[in-house]
């Protein structure tokens, strides 16, 4: 029985991936998110993805400033996914 109910989580958890934050240029970069789970949702993934950047300015005593954003909301085939290109002033 506790196999099963472990199996359930790990399935119902489904698979989160980020790239991390990547320096892209001067002062520039880009972090990337996506959901492969059955109830992954676009809003969550940019709320996680733009956490993820005002904290890695945060750590520079500098906040973040949104220089782009491209999402894909989930569709047949297709997973949501969502990228922030920004910098820390």
């Amino acid at each position: 029985m506790q196999l099963k109910n472990t199996l359930l989580v790990v399935a119902l958890a489904g698979c989160a991936s980020t790239t991390g934050v990547i320096s892209t240029g001067a002062n520039q970069y880009m972090i990337s998110r996506e959901d492969n789970g059955p109830t992954a949702s676009l809003g969550s993934l940019k709320a996680a993805t733009m956490k993820d950047a005002s904290a890695h300015c945060a750590a520079q005593d500098k906040t973040m400033q949104i220089l782009r954003e491209t999402d894909t909301p989930r569709s047949l085939g297709q997973f949501p996914q969502t990228t922030l290109h920004f910098t820390c002033i």
